[in-house]
């Protein structure tokens, strides 16, 4: 979506953070937008201000977990603006700190709830409204750098639950139409309400900004902290060390690769 003008784009969470970041850039092109999360005083702040910036924005109460009131955000989205083009799942929370033999599993389980299934909420109601809709339309899904290596210790839950959107936003851009793109965003560390009191992150517009040209080029691995390329060369040497001595390339080796696996029964 090169053209960002008159496009609607719902964003989860956005009130404050990188999601109202988002807002703030993406409605300085032009773009139409809402924002849905639980503090009903953060939105109406939030939207007071991107109004008073020129930009078009509604709010409505949004619990990611709720697969009701996600229907009831993407209803409200459609009916406010007539459609929908893009949504960004950034809604995320921390927690269930510590070695996974001490973590509370009620609170792991309540930052998969928020972080992967409320991903997997958004995704699965609004690309059934922009398969209706027939037209070109775009999701982009919040990760992290621990969708792709373990930045933060003790962290077991929001590690595998980053890792978990990974998969999903994959798996999506292999299941949807053609006609809706998926990307995901991987934020470094960034000043937020999420990273609390340690100070030294990436300020949030500054990273917003990084990420709308990416946006706008349509690209669906989207990233920011140029360091990160330095843990993420780590593990993928790590990965093809592995392969090289224990599963090394052989003549006819794709007998036994998935892909093709799947293909041959299917011509069966």
């Amino acid at each position: 979506m090169r053209n960002l003008k008159d496009k609607v784009i719902a964003i989860t969470g956005g009130a404050t953070g990188i999601g109202f970041a988002l807002a703030k850039t993406l409605g300085s092109e032009g773009a139409k937008i809402v924002i849905g999360e639980p503090r009903k005083d953060k939105l109406k702040e939030a939207v007071s201000f991107l109004i008073d910036l020129g930009i078009e924005a509604a709010e409505t109460y949004l619990d990611v977990t709720d697969l009701k009131s996600v229907e009831k955000f993407a209803e409200f989205t459609v009916g406010h603006f007539g459609s929908v083009d893009m949504l960004i799942n950034n809604a995320g929370i921390s927690g269930a700190r510590g070695r996974i033999d001490r973590v509370n599993i009620k609170e792991a389980k309540k930052v998969f709830d928020v972080n992967f299934f409320g991903v997997w909420h958004g995704c699965a109601v609004f690309s059934k409204k922009m398969i209706e809709q027939g037209t070109n339309a775009a999701i982009y899904n919040l990760g992290s750098e621990n969708s792709l290596f373990v930045a933060v210790p003790k962290s077991v839950a929001y590690v595998a639950s980053k890792h978990a959107v990974l998969g999903l936003s994959e798996s999506l851009r292999n299941d949807l139409p053609d006609y809706i793109h998926v990307g995901t965003i991987f934020p470094g560390y960034v000043d937020t309400p999420l990273t609390g009191e340690v100070e030294g992150g990436m300020n949030a517009d500054e990273f917003a900004n990084i990420v709308k040209e990416q946006i706008k080029n349509e690209e669906h691995i989207i990233v920011s902290h140029a360091y990160n390329s330095v843990h993420i060369e780590k593990r993928n040497n790590e990965i093809t060390s592995a392969y090289k001595k224990y599963a090394p390339r052989y003549d006819g080796d794709d007998i036994y690769d998935v892909k093709t696996i799947l293909k041959n029964f299917k011509n069966k």
